[in-house]
């Protein structure tokens, strides 16, 4: 008897936290100055980072693969970058990518200023450079200039 009494109570239990629900603290703070988005092998931290206009953004490789960030079809009009997208930093096509970055916390900042708007982006991870093209996984996020 004492078994089924344990066993009743742990499903509870656990049905009590399934229905509970949990967002992410980064959904509701306000824009900043300064942003640092770090990312591993399955998450973007934060995933919806919110900067100022003339904020920075630093993205820190937390994971086990090299990575590039890409922001697809991205109007350049948008961009005050003033010609500094390199050495960092590249257009390619319609679109600018970093270079790529290695594990162990190695940091790329973004040159530029945005102007206000959502700026969608993806980290493609890959475990070596011929493998570039065809990423292990692909994390999205987004960048919200306010």
């Amino acid at each position: 008897m004492n078994r089924l009494a344990v066993c009743l109570g742990a499903v509870l239990l656990v049905t009590a936290c399934a229905q509970q629900s949990f967002t992410t603290p980064d959904d509701k703070q306000p824009a900043r100055a300064g942003v640092v988005v770090m990312f591993d092998d399955a998450t973007v931290n934060p995933a919806d980072a919110r900067i100022k206009s003339d904020g920075s953004v630093t993205w820190s490789n937390n994971s086990s693969f090299r990575a590039v960030i890409r922001f697809p079809k991205i109007d350049k009009t948008r961009l005050d970058c003033h010609g500094k997208l390199r050495p960092d930093w590249q257009f390619v096509a319609d679109a600018i990518e970093s270079i790529p970055t290695s594990g162990d916390m190695e940091k790329v900042v973004f040159p530029c200023s945005l102007q206000p708007g959502t700026y969608p982006y993806t980290i493609s991870l890959f475990g070596s450079l011929a493998d570039m093209d065809n990423p292990a996984f692909t994390l999205s996020a987004r960048l919200i200039v306010e």
